[in-house]
């Protein structure tokens, strides 16, 4: 399967023999030193955030983004 990870402009193509879930792919510390994210980030796609359990669909396009920092009250 085949799908791409984006952060900022930079774009990342992979290929996996099964499905990785959006938690592995915020986890690989190989896309993190190529694409330059940390810890603190959200997957989309198609503007929609997703949960770390859910797989990545063929062909998807997974949009990284950093998380907004919250205020404690």
């Amino acid at each position: 399967m085949t799908f791409t990870v984006c952060y900022g402009i930079e774009r990342q193509q992979k290929e996996s023999i099964s499905a990785p879930t959006i938690g592995a792919i915020k986890t690989d510390t190989v896309l993190k030193a190529i694409l330059g994210f940390g810890d603190n980030v959200r997957a989309l796609i198609h503007g929609v955030e997703q949960p770390d359990h859910i797989t990545v669909p063929e062909g998807s396009e997974v949009v990284l983004e950093t998380r907004a920092n919250q205020k404690a009250n």
